[in-house]
């Protein structure tokens, strides 16, 4: 099922990407719009089947983790930069503290860079125009502590549990003018315990922002 959905996906993407280079020629505004439009949906649904297809690793057992020293404070950086553009788009104000002592962790580095960059993108996505958001990590112990908060749209008391739900999103202007498959959250959680941490949620209500709190441990008990 991955190959068969996959394979055709990735080729609609990549001629959508010759076509919008214009490599083979010059394209109109109407023309670069409508190319766009099958990129955007093209790249969006990849992300839909992948995601899916992670949950159905995680839940039938057959997620693996590929661990290896992992330096969070380069990763935390990273992935800052990642989301600039996204960021600067919004004109939300974005901090980072990272703590000095901060380790180096046994982690998956494509799943924890998944996880983070879910968090922080869902950040960016549910905040207003001037907003802000942030990251903080710092030891805890045995394990490191990451914190990512913003200043958006917040969430109902009774959402609480069911943003963990998959494909579950608030009802919100947001989620109407936004992409999003409803398994970031739910998949992240998942990763994260799936490395022996755990993964919470807070907000104070509605437009009061929200703060997603997950620990990993600092030396993984699953090293052999």
């Amino acid at each position: 099922m991955s190959h068969e959905l996959r394979t055709p996906l990735n080729s609609i993407i990549g001629f959508s990407e010759v076509l919008f280079d214009q490599t083979f020629g010059p394209l109109n505004e109407k023309q670069k719009k409508y190319v766009n439009n099958v990129l955007t949906s093209g790249k969006h649904l990849l992300l839909l089947i992948n995601q899916i297809l992670d949950m159905a690793k995680v839940e039938s057992g057959k997620m693996t983790l590929v661990l290896s020293n992992l330096s969070i404070k380069s990763l935390l950086n990273e992935i800052s930069r990642l989301v600039e553009n996204m960021v600067s788009k919004k004109k939300i104000h974005m901090s980072l503290e990272i703590a000095e002592d901060l380790p180096n962790i046994d982690a998956d580095e494509l799943k924890v860079k998944e996880i983070i960059y879910n968090l922080i993108s869902n950040a960016v996505k549910f905040s207003p125009e001037g907003g802000k958001i942030g990251m903080r990590a710092m030891k805890a112990e045995s394990m490191i502590e990451i914190k990512v908060w913003d200043t958006g749209i917040g969430l109902a008391p009774e959402n609480m549990e069911k943003i963990f739900e998959g494909f579950f999103r608030v009802d919100t202007p947001y989620s109407r003018v936004t992409e999003g498959t409803g398994l970031g959250l739910p998949l992240s959680k998942k990763l994260v315990e799936l490395h022996g941490g755990n993964l919470s949620v807070e907000s104070e209500g509605l437009n009061k922002g929200t703060t997603v709190l997950f620990t990993l441990p600092i030396v993984s008990g699953r090293r052999v």
